[in-house]
């Protein structure tokens, strides 16, 4: 058991694939830099074939690596590192982040200071210091209609309650729906309790249906902006997706509404969505923004295509 003021034992987590030209160096900057714990490094590689496991066992000799010949997604990949670890708290890693110094520590300290909470994460910026929005709603008929017909109208303060993007700005703590797994720390009681992630999510969503699971089972998850994590964004997503991430992502969303609320509000919610990628995308062509043109076409094209029960994405297992 850990005792306030201590420096906590933290098994950090990260799950790899082609990414030799960044991991590396961002592992080497967590390492060399205190986090205020004393962290074990476990990475899972998912079958790379651009020498990732190579780079990073000459740059983080320290590393513990288990080198998978497949790729088995993030969440798969995820709980292969949890069947390894044996720490009080894991930190969720991606392969293209990293955490500011004393980052880890301050949300062991959060989490010491909010028994409750089976996950603190950071405020997550990109590398240029802009803010990326990673803790949101969970998924609700409520949401998409606010989102379809009066975004603009729901007013800060109300926008700010429903971790609105936009409204919400992530600049103080509090209890949120759900937070993306770029980074997060979790507590190990709350992992035995709840269990790993859903490995039906090859990759995306597999973070909204954890915390979905936990909070269920009566677990907070609580936000820390004093704790940055700088994140370059879908490294290996972009490779493994390229164009069809959108598609990808927003499947996921629907398998999992579906699967929790069930196929007549899945429909519902389906609908309210496209309501609200079509005005957004008549507006753009409106206004003749190519890019805005392109990024709604693609939300329109993925709220049309079918949720089917398992993930299209993932590769079938040998």
């Amino acid at each position: 058991m850990n005792v306030a003021g201590t420096r906590a034992a933290v098994d950090v987590a990260v799950v790899t694939w082609n990414t030799a030209d960044l991991t590396p160096s961002l592992l080497r900057h967590l390492l060399d830099r205190d986090q205020g714990c004393d962290l074990h490094l476990l990475v899972r590689d998912n079958g790379s074939s651009d020498g990732t496991i190579e780079a990073i066992r000459a740059a983080v000799p320290e590393a513990d690596i288990d080198p998978g010949e497949e790729n088995l997604g993030f969440a798969a990949g995820v709980n292969r590192i949890l069947e390894r670890s044996s720490a009080p708290w894991i930190f969720l890693l991606n392969s293209d982040a990293w955490p500011e110094p004393g980052a880890i520590g301050r949300l062991v300290e959060v989490a010491r200071n909010h028994p409750g909470a089976a996950a603190v994460v950071p405020r997550i910026e990109r590398p240029d210091g802009a803010l990326e929005h990673s803790t949101h709603p969970f998924p609700s008929l409520r949401v998409a209609a606010i989102m379809a017909f009066a975004p603009r109208r729901i007013g800060a303060r109300r926008g700010d309650r429903l971790l609105l993007e936009g409204a919400w700005m992530h600049d103080r703590p509090r209890e949120v729906d759900w937070a993306v797994g770029a980074a997060m720390l979790l507590r190990r009681e709350a992992v035995d309790d709840a269990g790993g992630l859903d490995e039906r999510f090859f990759m995306y969503v597999e973070d909204l249906e954890w915390c979905w699971r936990a909070k269920r089972r009566g677990w907070q998850i609580r936000f820390e902006p004093s704790a940055i994590v700088r994140h370059v964004g879908n490294a290996s997503g972009a490779k493994r997706y390229g164009e069809d991430r959108t598609r990808a992502y927003l499947g996921n969303t629907y398998r999992f509404y579906r699967r929790e609320h069930g196929m007549v509000s899945e429909g519902l919610f389906r609908a309210l969505n496209l309501v609200g990628a079509g005005l957004r995308y008549a507006s753009a062509r409106r206004s003749r923004d190519s890019d805005r043109i392109r990024y709604w076409r693609a939300h329109l094209y993925a709220h049309l295509a079918p949720a089917g029960a398992v993930d299209p994405y993932a590769p079938e297992r040998r």
